[in-house]
């Protein structure tokens, strides 16, 4: 029987993975896998489980505030006076659960000792065994508040496809962006932008210039041959794109902002107003502040 339900979206599985980890350190078992055993329906095995806990946790996020099943699961912990929600991010609850205060674990990456994790996890621990039973002495993992933003440490659960942010230099930042070929999760800064700009109209000027020398109509005065633009374009294009999705993130916008950039013009004035738009200080949704993180 489980002491406590966590509900969660499917794209916060790790942080839920995490949280249930810091709980079982405490002695309390966690119920978050949701795969149904065969021959169950989903609504009966949930609300079993959901009958038989203490606690239900719910994990807002910018993914679990749409959820109708994270909803459903909420209102039922609710009424039965057992809801204790946390934030993931800057979220706001859904209408109807603003009022039960909730723990802001945005900052939060698996330490003990996390002043908000220390309260939530002790509100948690008070429901499952009583306010006056004595918490278990577990390790302390060391948690330092930095000046201004929480720090992102190596701890964290954002994707592993988010690769660490390059050094501030133009070679390592062109690197990333070719590296990150495909690949447009995660966070850019606007120097990577900038770099990979540059890069891009130096090849694209000896692109031109190949086609000149190749397709030149000395009678028109015309290139006739776009044959080394068009190469560089295509060698270029899912980079750029790429690139446009992690600037996007970085100002804490949706990604699809960048299925802009292949569209001639559209694409290269919104590189360039993405270059001049300072990104969101620490991290948020999309991941680490890569001015904050380096690799």
């Amino acid at each position: 029987m489980p002491d406590v339900f966590i509900s969660y979206a499917r794209e916060d599985r790790g942080r839920a993975e995490q949280v249930a980890q810091g709980l079982a350190q405490l002695g309390l078992d966690a119920f978050w896998d949701t795969d149904i055993p065969p021959g169950q329906t989903w609504a009966d095995y949930i609300e079993a489980k959901l009958a038989q806990c203490k606690a239900v946790v719910v994990l807002w996020s910018e993914h679990s505030t749409k959820s109708q099943w994270v909803r459903e699961e909420a209102r039922l912990g609710r009424d039965k006076a057992r809801l204790i929600p946390a934030r993931l991010d800057g979220a706001t609850p859904p209408f109807g659960f603003g009022e039960v205060q909730a723990a802001d674990l945005g900052a939060w990456r698996g330490q003990s000792n996390h002043p908000e994790w220390m309260r939530f996890s002790q509100a948690v621990f008070a429901a499952v065994r009583g306010v006056d039973a004595p918490m278990p002495q577990i390790q302390q993992t060391q948690w330092q508040a930095p000046p201004q933003q929480q720090q992102f440490v190596q701890q964290s659960n954002w994707p592993s496809q988010n690769a660490p942010a390059p050094a501030d230099n133009p070679v390592a930042l062109v690197q990333h962006s070719l590296r990150m070929y495909v690949n447009g999760k995660g966070r850019a800064r606007r120097k990577e932008l900038a770099w990979f700009i540059v890069l891009y109209l130096i090849v694209a000027s000896v692109g031109y210039f190949a086609d000149w020398q190749e397709g030149f109509d000395p009678v028109t005065g015309q290139i006739n041959s776009y044959l080394f633009r068009v190469l560089v374009w295509l060698i270029f294009i899912c980079p750029f794109v790429s690139l446009m999705s992690r600037r996007s993130h970085d100002i804490g916008q949706s990604g699809w902002v960048a299925a802009l950039a292949p569209i001639p013009f559209v694409g290269a004035i919104l590189a360039l107003v993405f270059a001049f738009i300072p990104g969101q200080p620490g991290d948020n949704q999309y991941g680490p502040d890569p001015k904050a993180v380096r690799g």
